[in-house]
């Protein structure tokens, strides 16, 4: 008889099985001890980054044009383009 699920069978002596519990809660542990390493890599190099940035001087946005009008700062400047309406809504007008 061929099995194709991969299954491994519960060992029937306690201190066995005491084993695997153990080694099953080391590799969650070192599981959750590497993601924590990956996160403060990362954390670790996007400060690096962002304070590099801040050295060098680079702007974090492009520069506007000095002589562009300047809006009340309560007003959203952009551009946009009006969609047709859905066919949907088109009958109810």
């Amino acid at each position: 008889m061929i099995h194709t699920s991969f299954r491994i069978p519960r060992p029937r002596h306690p201190l066995a099985r005491l084993a695997w519990i153990v080694v099953g809660a080391l590799a969650a542990l070192a599981a959750l001890v590497l993601g924590a390493i990956v996160l403060a890599v990362l954390v670790a190099g996007g400060a690096a980054w962002m304070l590099w940035r801040a050295l060098r001087g680079s702007p974090s946005a492009p520069r506007t044009n000095a002589s562009a009008p300047h809006a009340p700062p309560d007003t959203l400047d952009g551009e946009f383009t009006v969609l047709p309406r859905p066919l949907d809504q088109r009958h109810h007008a």
